[in-house]
Order: structure tokens, then C-alpha cells, then sequence
């Protein structure tokens, strides 16, 4: 579901998302998304945060607190001349947020890092947050043993990078 009073934004977003295989279904305003929330039942929402009725804040902070509602993903979106204000956006639980204007590849992407994020269960969550750190780890241990290795001076440095290739 998207709420944008811009109908370019409308448009474009809707060419990106149809070729990425999803239902769109846009509005005009938050008090439009949120009349529609019921019938369409979206999988995601994003939201400009400068509307008239009801901005982007506001309809986060209602989706976020209706029990019907409250697991659905909120994309806030904002104007690259407009701050964003994080205080706000973590008070209101939206998800997250992306700055327009954007290209195609950012928004696609923001879209599937947030619904599998929605998705994970909260145990499963930790589980991957405990990996990834494993990883990073296992990153940074490896970084330092690349800083144990020998790098010699320029002079025998053909010498020894014919002994590295021959290995």
C-alpha cells in the first residue's frame, strides 16, 4: 500500500514494484490508507511523511497501535530537503524510512530487507543476529591475521610475489 499525495511518486513506484511482481494499491492520503488498510491488507506499507489529513507519522503511529494492524511493515517516506527526524520516526514504530528521491534498485531492496525482517520470528531473529556477529567475527580475526603477514620491501617484492603465485 502506498500513500504519496504525489502522483508522480504514485506512478513511479508503481512501475517499479509491477516488474518486481507485486500488488500495488495507492492513495492519496494517510486517512485513504487507512480506510483501505482493512479491504486490501497489504504486506507492507509506505508512507510520504508529508500528506494532507494524516501524514506518514501519524498513519505509522495508528497502524502501530491497532492490534489488527500492528505487524504490518511502515516505510516511511521523505523529500531529500526535508530532515529526517528519527526521534519521531522510532517513536511512531515505523520501520524504516528512504529518502526520495530514490533509484529503483534502493527501493526494491529496502522493500525485501523489511518484509524479511517483519517475517523472522522473534527466536529465529536472534539466531541470525548470533551468526552474523559469528561472521563478523570470524571477518575481523581473519583481518588480523592479513596484518601478520610479511609484505616485503619493495625491492624483493618481485622475488616475492613469484613465490606467492608458485604456491
Amino acid at each position: 500500500l502506498l500513500a504519496d499525495d504525489s502522483i508522480t511518486i504514485q506512478k513511479v513506484v508503481e512501475l517499479i514494484l509491477a516488474e518486481e511482481g507485486f500488488e500495488i494499491k495507492s492513495v492519496n492520503s494517510g486517512q485513504e490508507a487507512l480506510d483501505a488498510v482493512e479491504s486490501f491488507q497489504p504486506d507492507i506499507i509506505l508512507a510520504d511523511v508529508d500528506m494532507p489529513n494524516m501524514n506518514g507519522y501519524q498513519l505509522s503511529e495508528r497502524i502501530k497501535t491497532n492490534e489488527a494492524t500492528k505487524n504490518v511493515p511502515v516505510v516511511l517516506l521523505t523529500g531529500a530537503f526535508e530532515p529526517v527526524d528519527h526521534e519521531l520516526i522510532q517513536q511512531v514504530r515505523a520501520d524504516d524510512f528512504l529518502i526520495k528521491p530514490f533509484e529503483s534498485q534502493d527501493l526494491i531492496s529496502k522493500l525485501n530487507a523489511t518484509l524479511t525482517s517483519s517475517t523472522v520470528p522473534a527466536a529465529e531473529a536472534e539466531t541470525v543476529a548470533e551468526t552474523e556477529a559469528v561472521v563478523a567475527e570470524d571477518a575481523s580475526e581473519e583481518e588480523d591475521l592479513w596484518s601478520l603477514e610479511e609484505i616485503p620491501e619493495t625491492a624483493e617484492m618481485e622475488g616475492w610475489a613469484e613465490e606467492v603465485l608458485d604456491e
